[in-house]
């Protein structure tokens, strides 16, 4: 099974010339910045040329509203970092609402503050320079027969933001990175690729405007799992089509989603999001 964490992908190559690689620490969360600089690591990396970020930590920091905070805001500063100041953003939820490991995107995404419509009726009543925002959840292409990319792109036609945010679960190759690893990137995000279902890639060039992607794995192949604890005696072919969640996976997303959605909306609103928040819930 393959991953969709960079920071996985770079640990398995010894050295590849093409790569920056940086880390740090705020308040107890370890940030790793990985640059894919040429096609040739991007190759091997089986990545895209662009920045990804990985935010780690241990899963018990989600469980806690004052980390949570904590984790928000550093995750706010990495995104912010990537784009220039946004004066309006389309949010795309993306994965399967009703498979609850798949549906952090779309939980997520219900989350963010929309304001759009506030903009085209009542602009007043906002604080002057607040962004437009607006928000989707695309459904998998089983439930709507849609690719998600031809969604997606009409609506960034027809929405025209300043650059699109997409969120979505991810899959991970090791047991320690689920629900415990933030990643996001600039270069945008294939839907499903990480258990195999290979969609066409959101990115840059198929929206024409920015695209931030962030995620968070929530599964694991019942291979890797197999591989890690040296159970050789078991088929490991009979395990490869076996995605794992863990038992406690709905709690997972739920605080994860919080931190996503509080981490999109300090990027959008800075220091005007607490007051938004009390104006619009």
């Amino acid at each position: 099974m393959r991953t969709d964490l960079a920071l996985e992908s770079k640990n398995r190559i010894a050295d590849c010339p093409g790569i920056r690689e940086e880390t740090d620490e705020r308040e107890g969360v370890r940030i790793t910045r990985i640059d894919v600089l040429k096609e040739s690591a991007a190759k091997r990396l089986d990545k895209p040329i662009g920045r990804y970020v990985t935010i780690s930590t241990d899963p018990v920091s989600f469980m806690e509203q004052d980390r949570r905070k904590t984790i928000a805001k550093i995750l706010s500063d990495e995104l912010r970092a990537m784009t220039h100041p946004l004066k309006s953003a389309m949010i795309v939820g993306l994965g399967n609402r009703y498979v609850t490991a798949d549906a952090l995107g779309t939980k997520t995404a219900e989350y963010v503050l929309v304001t759009r419509h506030i903009h085209m009726h009542m602009q007043e009543y906002l604080p002057e320079g607040t962004p437009v925002t607006s928000s989707f959840c695309a459904n998998v292409l089983g439930v709507t027969g849609m690719e998600t990319a031809e969604v997606v792109s009409a609506l960034t036609e027809r929405i025209m933001p300043d650059a699109v945010v997409l969120v979505d679960s991810l899959a991970a190759a090791s047991v320690e990175h689920i629900g415990c690893v933030i990643q996001c990137n600039d270069s945008g995000i294939a839907p499903g690729s990480g258990v195999g279902n290979f969609r066409t890639m959101l990115t840059k060039e198929l929206l024409r405007v920015p695209v931030i992607a962030l995620g968070v794995p929530t599964v694991v192949s019942a291979d890797t799992i197999v591989r890690e604890s040296g159970a050789n005696e078991i088929d490991h072919a009979k395990c490869r089509d076996l995605i794992v969640a863990p038992k406690d996976i709905d709690a997972i997303v739920r605080d994860l989603a919080r931190v996503l959605s509080d981490a999109i909306n300090l990027m959008l609103f800075g220091d005007r999001y607490p007051e938004l928040e009390k104006l619009l819930r």
